[in-house]
């Protein structure tokens, strides 16, 4: 269909609106993770999220290939060599993260262990003092 033909079947008013729900969705996970800065970025761009599509899909998969899961890939128990660190070094770094980073496979996000060390009952008066 040509756009004139989806004006006239009133089609263009439900893109927009999808268009502006995914906008909304989008902001809303930003400021839930705490991460203002995204969330402003994306209101103040132009660009829109990418319509759900095979291939949207496709060209995410091309972008970030599936991990290998070979056990030759993995690094010999013997080569490894133990890394340590003291707390004050683990709290900085926890720390450094940004709002809104990224979580592990089990969905442990930085924010949740920068909550866990900056409550009083953690010893967050403790870390003030470092």
């Amino acid at each position: 269909m040509l756009p004139s033909e989806l004006y006239e079947l009133g089609q263009v008013r439900r893109l927009q609106t999808s268009d502006d729900s995914r906008l909304c969705q989008a902001v809303s996970a930003k400021l839930e993770d705490g991460n203002l800065r995204a969330a402003i970025r994306l209101l103040m761009s132009d660009d829109t999220p990418a319509t759900p599509s095979a291939e949207s899909f496709d060209q995410l998969k091309q972008k970030h290939p599936q991990a290998s899961l070979k056990a030759a890939d993995l690094p010999s128990p013997l080569q490894t060599q133990c890394l340590s660190v003291d707390e004050s070094e683990a709290r900085q770094a926890v720390l450094s993260f940004p709002a809104g980073s990224a979580g592990g496979p089990g969905g442990l996000r930085p924010q949740h262990i920068r909550d866990t060390l900056l409550c009083r009952e953690s010893g967050y008066t403790s870390f003030l003092q470092l």
